[in-house]
């Protein structure tokens, strides 16, 4: 094999010996020099070093200013890499010739097509010729991939950098050497980056023609770029026949983008959305969206007429002021839960009660324990129409301070009065509800209320150990101030209690301090039993003596009484439907003790190193009210929380009442040992169970661009597409998984009313084969013996095409929906679907 570098300079100088030496090349024959007489003074476009290589033989034909390269030819020139069994070129024009040669154990086949490199784009054929300098150049037979698509023709021309035309063409996203489908057409006009132009066009599955259409422009970009978004059509049971998510995307720049879009419906519906994204790099990020439905279905004096207008609002914000200052807002204002029931088949849209919305600015100063918030929120209730907002809540927080504690205090060895701390929160709310007037009628009529407040609090510390223990006297003060207060008559004539306002500034306060004693014992057990080291049992005791006085006497000014029908004195905290609620009622002279226990075991692993697993975590609690008249014990309290290696988590609790229960009236002060021979009664039970297993790992993509990414996150407008299109991608790297969980309880208050609960529910996720997929989701309420909302779905990868089988057995949201499509997103409304009412899930 030879291999030679030719520089310019001397290339150009085989032109000076081309009329002396006319018998060195022995296999080129040369023509009359008169007919082939090139102008000597004739510049070339070639202006640096070309790189060739042949196994056979490279022939420079001086007279014609050719080269000749046969047999593995290769030629480098920049960019430009091509290989071929035959390579020709022309310095002068800057032309080149490439070709294959047939193959002689395969009639009608070619060996050595030329491999066409321009930069990272690749062209395959049996023949090519292009121009270096004007960069066009004809393919016959040949194929190239751009932007994700395959493009093969009986010739390829390109016109200029982006432009190219095919005759006799295909386009297809299939990457497989014989395609499942592709697009077929006379003349292919392809706008790199942009679009591709086919008139007329035919669709072949498996070499068969499905249908044809006198063009069809397809999209042929990756990334973002502006253009019209094609519209999806189709017939809906209650609409009639469709177009939707016709619109357009603008891309304004790489961190900013709008997509408007529309669906139209036969018979009376027409639905517009909009959605601007916006990112700025380590700044912020976000979107606006906002869409809207009007409905005519029907006339006037139908009884099933449809009309009305529906609209939704959404915000999403995510801001970096700087370091120390963030700015989050996720805002969903609805028209009303008819706008989820029209516009959607998302199943957990369908099943949602409320609209939240919630905005927060917050703010800490660095090198403090300060900070500061300012926050809007909003609860729409889809089923009501109740909304509840606070506009705004300003909160100001200071964390656990050491007043007497200077810079470089020593943490080793503090006096007492270097141990006080206090921490300080004050808030400022105001509301805006809109409540029905009955709650248990859905008439439409509610009444308007509006509540502001200002609430400070401080809590004091002042911790002290005491050998093993540990010694902590706290005080706790708040005070509120509203705008505002209740007063309670009652009237006679209905046996109804009023309830007024009281405009006016007020003003009070509540307190209480204790004292709490606690300390830690931990007990060892060793051993050498299979595998296991030891256990470890750490008991936490903990006892708190708390006073709080009773802030419903007069001198507090915070509660006050009503006669009712009976004589009797009715007390009421004036301040029951503020803000920040009212004091507490009753005097508290409280003993509390609990106790924690946590139980460990250390194993040894296979390379000597000890692991710890947390076997149990037993809380148990209880009070007694020494202020109290009667039924001064509290319940006991248990909470428990356990895990079984990384697949089961166990949790729960109790209650247990000390006292006799009598029905009618409740719980009397007298103790169940002493009528029952019992020490305590069951009223409440709880546990839950939860566990996850799966087999294979996680395999994630890699990254796009980091706008990109941004952008994807904040939303995407495709998800506003119906049906199949605010799909996620179907994930094959986990093999399968399972996730159960199992909740019951029982509430035995009343002995003789007992409820109980009990639902099981579960996730599979498993896959078939290598391109099948299974998910089946579902809770069942074992007691009610009912399924709340099955949904299962069947998954198949088809390569170029994907299957999907979505089914809703039962409920009120049943249905099913069958799609086959073709997999890339550009190509996305080539799809088959069939499904039940548009009503329902699907």
């Amino acid at each position: 094999m030879r291999y030679y570098i030719i520089i310019l300079i001397a290339f150009v100088s085989f032109k000076l010996f081309s009329q002396e030496t006319g018998d060195s090349l022995l296999y080129v024959p040369i023509n009359d020099s008169l007919k082939n007489a090139v102008d000597s003074t004739r510049k070339s476009d070639i202006d640096a070093i070309i790189e060739y290589s042949a196994s056979d033989s490279a022939i420079f034909d001086i007279s014609g200013d050719k080269l000749m390269l046969y047999n593995d030819a290769q030629l480098k020139y920049k960019e430009f890499d091509l290989k071929a069994a035959r390579i020709v070129l022309f310095r002068e024009s800057s032309i080149m010739e490439a070709n294959g040669i047939p193959d002689t154990a395969l009639a009608g086949k070619f060996m050595g097509t030329p491999i066409f490199m321009e930069g990272a784009k690749r062209y395959d054929a049996v023949k090519l010729r292009y121009n270096f300098s004007t960069r066009q150049g004809v393919i016959d037979m040949g194929s190239t991939e751009l932007e994700g698509g395959y493009y093969l023709g009986e010739k390829i021309k390109k016109v200029d950098e982006n432009i190219f035309f095919i005759k006799n063409g295909r386009y297809t996203t299939c990457d497989r050497a014989d395609p499942d489908y592709y697009f077929g057409s006379p003349k292919l006009k392809i706008i790199q980056g942009d679009r591709v132009i086919a008139e007329p066009v035919y669709l072949f599955i498996d070499d068969v023609p499905i249908f044809a259409l006198p063009f069809g422009i397809f999209p042929n970009h990756s990334g973002r770029s502006s253009g019209i978004i094609p519209p999806a059509y189709g017939e809906d049971p209650t609409y009639g026949r469709y177009l939707s998510h016709l619109g357009y995307f603008w891309a304004i720049n790489d961190y900013v983008d709008l997509a408007l879009q529309g669906n139209y419906y036969t018979k009376g519906r027409i639905d517009l959305s909009s959605r601007f994204r916006y990112v700025m790099r380590y700044k912020l990020s976000g979107s606006v969206d906002i869409g809207g439905s009007r409905i005519r279905l029907g006339e006037e004096n139908d009884n099933d007429k449809q009309f009305g207008d529906e609209w939704r609002i959404g915000v999403y914000h995510n801001q970096t002021i700087d370091p120390t200052t963030t700015l989050t807002a996720n805002v969903n204002f609805l028209s009303s839960k008819n706008y989820y029931n029209t516009s959607t088949n998302n199943l957990d849209d369908l099943l949602r009660q409320n609209a939240l919305s919630n905005v927060t600015l917050s703010k800490y100063w660095e090198g403090t324990p300060n900070s500061a918030s300012i926050n809007y929120s909003r609860d729409q209730n889809l089923t009501t129409g109740e909304i509840l907002q606070t506009i705004p809540s300003v909160t100001f927080s200071r964390t656990q301070s050491f007043p007497f504690r200077g810079k470089n205090t020593s943490l080793l060895n503090l006096n007492w009065y270097e141990q006080l701390s206090y921490t300080y929160n004050s808030a400022f709310r105001y509301i805006d509800e809109k409540r029905l007037v009955n709650s248990a009628v859905l008439d439409g009529n509610f009444r308007r209320n509006t509540r502001g407040g200002i609430r400070q609090a401080v809590v004091l510390n002042a911790p002290l150990k005491i050998s093993e223990f540990n010694l902590t006297p706290f005080f706790s003060y708040n005070e509120i101030w509203y705008d505002k207060s209740v007063e309670k008559t009652f009237n006679s004539a209905d046996s109804t209690v009023i309830t007024n306002d009281v405009k006016g500034f007020k003003a009070f306060r509540y307190f209480n301090t204790g004292i709490t004693l606690s300390t830690r014992l931990i007990g060892l057990f060793n051993t050498k039993i299979f595998g296991v080291r030891g256990f470890r049992h750490t008991v936490t005791p903990s006892v708190t003596y708390g006073y709080t006085p009773d802030f419903s006497e007069p001198q507090w000014n915070a509660y006050k009484t009503y006669v009712n029908q009976y004589g009797q004195e009715v007390k009421y905290s004036i301040y029951e439907r503020e803000v920040f609620g009212g004091a507490p009622m009753g005097e508290q002279q409280a003993l509390n003790f609990s106790v924690g226990n946590v139980f460990e075991m250390k194993v040894k692993d296979t390379d000597s190193t000890d692991t710890k697993f947390q076997l149990l975590n037993l809380t148990a609690g209880l009070n007694y009210n020494f202020a109290a008249d009667s039924l001064r014990f509290s319940e006991i309290g248990l909470s428990y929380r356990t895990q079984i290696g990384d697949f089961l988590n166990i949790g729960g609790g109790a209650t247990f009442n000390l006292y006799k229960y009598v029905d009618g009236v409740g719980r009397i002060n007298k103790f169940l040992w002493n009528e029952d021979k019992k020490i305590a009664q069951l009223t409440n039970f709880n546990i839950s169970l939860s566990s996850t297993l799966a087999g294979g790992e996680i395999v994630t993509e890699e990254d796009s661009t980091l706008a990109e990414k941004e952008l994807e996150q904040t939303s995407t407008y495709e998800s506003e597409y119906v049906g199949v299109y605010a799909d996620k991608p179907v994930d094959f790297s986990i093999p399968w998984s399972v996730t159960l969980s199992y909740n019951y309880s029982i509430n035995r208050a009343n002995p003789s009313v007992i409820t109980k609960f009990s639902n099981v529910s579960g996730n599979l996720n498993f896959n078939l084969t290598r391109n099948w997929k299974f998910t089946f989701s579902a809770g069942y309420d074992i007691f009610l013996k009912q399924f709340s909302t099955p949904y299962i779905t069947i998954y198949r990868d088809l390569h170029c095409w994907e299957m999907s089988f979505n089914w809703v057995p039962t409920g009120i949201y049943r249905g099913y929906k069958f799609e086959l499509r073709i997999k890339a997103p550009q190509l996305q409304d080539v799809k088959v679907t069939k499904q039940t009412n548009y009503r329902g899930v699907f």
